[in-house]
């Protein structure tokens, strides 16, 4: 019989190597050339073996054709050596229960598991369709940052979900994290092999043995490296491990050895994005939130994946563009696919408009002293915060509107709009934008009347949204003005260019938020502001709000 035939297990009839199924039984046919590689044959009667993937230290990985959907799928098969290993068969069936209960966008799909009749251990998952970030990062060095904290972000979201789920990855590094294509041509991130994650809130999983540590040791956590229990934070500082790569296309830990590199995980302080990579001007922002993913002690580090995932996009989003000059300009995913920053989830505080190169807060005063209102709560703190803002001398009892102070009145507007400026008087009534067509182009200006931009783009001069937007701020006085506020706000990410444009919109989400949503959360977007990109009397009403908002 030749080597290129198949036989039927059942009858023994031989057949050419194109058949799939023995004709006479429906059995499916098993390849004869005694070689371990499964091309050509089916796996549990459903899975035709097309070509061979690649493999890991627990097995082989296929690209497989179910034969009733004509569905494609990674099949992975455990190494014949480690069948009788009953550490290994735990290991193997654990990482089908738990990756299977895993459903998001971000993580590859399972879609069967099992042995077959023979003693074959399968795991078919979602077939992924593009390259893995090592070899994105093997081909093109160091990926922009805006590309490199969209990929990271949707890697976090993937292992939040499985953590929510008690799931910890373990082996989290850029071989396990496939870019796909989206509809629109962006990345899609996909976590695959979720192969030695372990339910870290059942005992009864304890596989590993004493002393054995699973993982690649160059995406170890200290506490992996140490032998101790993990948990989520441990894949976050992994991730922040792959993040670093990503952006300067080395790690941290620069050492001879892998070993040199593991001690230096347990005793050093890691390099900073600056030191690696000194041709782009890092922001203090996104060092600090690298810095933070990167502690050694877990208590001190992101207690949620995708909180570090969205700070990590929102601090290089707010990075001015002369910062990216030096950054490698990465075009296209590895089929040619655009580069494109996807927005956050809507559903999250989006500091994108806030602009700020750096944390620019301003000089804190002596905390005040200022009573939370009769009711109390986060939103009578809020309303606190923007009476000290206006000199409110009373609150409406009834409906919660603040009164401003006739004495202080409304800050003035210093950037032009329609070829003239608003002088100080009431709060701009809420409602549709009081202009009737888009600021003139040749009334633009940039902050305190410096000559128009003109985009690089396009030559033409960038339009100022000013006094929209003080308009905007002034009508914030309650709760009901304050969404409003926000949603208006949401229209204008997309129109403004400037810098003090930019800070003039984080400034009224930042004021809407205080209403909206409480003193905590408005607070904080407050201390994120550029306050020297502001007009001079919102950098006054920033002043007194932070002074209110405490340290």
């Amino acid at each position: 019989m030749s080597e290129n035939e198949k036989i039927c297990p059942t009858c023994g009839t031989e057949y050419p190597a194109n058949e799939r199924f023995c004709p006479r039984d429906g059995t499916a046919l098993r390849s004869q050339s005694g070689s371990a590689d499964l091309v050509g044959s089916i796996i549990a009667e459903r899975y035709h073996v097309m070509k061979k993937l690649g493999e890991g230290g627990m097995g082989q990985v296929y690209l497989a054709e179910h034969v009733k959907m004509g569905r494609k799928s990674a099949v992975k098969v455990m190494n014949p050596g480690m069948v009788n290993d009953a550490d290994a068969i735990s290991r193997f069936n654990r990482e089908a229960a738990n990756a299977s209960r895993i459903n998001h966008p971000n993580v590859a799909g399972i879609y069967d598991f099992g042995e077959t009749s023979d003693g074959l251990i399968y795991l078919a998952m979602e077939f992924i369709e593009g390259q893995s970030l090592t070899s994105m990062v093997e081909t093109n060095g160091a990926l922009h940052p805006d590309r490199a904290a969209e990929i990271v972000r949707q890697t976090a979201e993937g292992l939040q979900v499985a953590h929510d789920m008690g799931i910890v990855h373990r082996d989290l590094k850029p071989d396990n994290i496939m870019i796909a294509k989206g509809r629109s041509g962006s990345d899609l991130v996909k976590v695959v092999d979720f192969g030695i994650a372990k339910a870290a809130g059942a005992e009864n999983q304890k596989v590993t043995k004493t002393g054995l540590v699973v993982g690649t040791p160059e995406y170890m956590s200290p506490e992996q490296l140490a032998g101790d229990k993990l948990d989520g934070r441990s894949d976050i500082y992994s991730l922040a491990l792959v993040a670093f790569n990503v952006f300067t296309g080395k790690l941290p830990f620069q050492a001879e050895s892998a070993q040199e590199s593991m001690i230096m995980r347990l005793t050093d302080e890691p390099k900073t994005l600056a030191d690696v990579k000194p041709d782009v001007a890092w922001p203090a922002d996104v060092q600090r939130v690298m810095r933070k993913a990167l502690e050694r002690r877990r208590e001190d580090r992101y207690e949620s994946a995708a909180k570090f995932g969205q700070e990590l996009w929102d601090a290089v989003n707010r990075m001015p563009k002369q910062a990216l000059a030096g950054a490698t300009q990465m075009v296209g995913a590895m089929d040619g696919a655009t580069a494109v920053m996807t927005a956050p989830p809507p559903t999250r505080v989006d500091a994108s408009a806030a602009a700020v190169p750096e944390k620019a807060v301003a000089p804190v005063a002596a905390r005040s002293r200022m009573p939370m209102y009769a009711g109390g709560g986060a939103a009578a703190l809020g309303l606190a915060v923007l009476a000290t803002i206006y000199g409110a001398k009373a609150l409406d009892k009834s409906g919660g509107t603040l009164k401003a102070d006739s004495t202080k009145g409304v800050p003035a507007v210093t950037a032009q709009s329609q070829g003239g400026t608003q002088s100080s008087g009431a709060p701009a009534r809420v409602g549709p934008r009081q202009q009737t067509s888009a600021p003139s182009a040749a009334n633009s200006t940039g902050a305190n009347g410096t000559p128009p931009v003109n985009n690089s783009a396009t030559g033409a001069p960038v339009v100022s949204y000013a006094t929209d937007l003080d308009q905007l701020a002034n009508s914030v006085n309650d709760s009901s003005t304050a969404n409003a506020a926000l949603q208006k706000a949401a229209d204008y990410r997309s129109k403004v260019t400037l810098p003090a444009d930019k800070a003039a919109l984080a400034f009224v989400e930042a004021k809407a938020n205080l209403l909206a949503a409480g003193a905590a959360k408005g607070c904080t977007l407050m201390r994120r502001i550029n306050k020297n990109a502001l007009s001079a009397s919102m950098k006054s009403d920033l002043d007194e709000a932070l002074q209110t908002c405490g340290p």
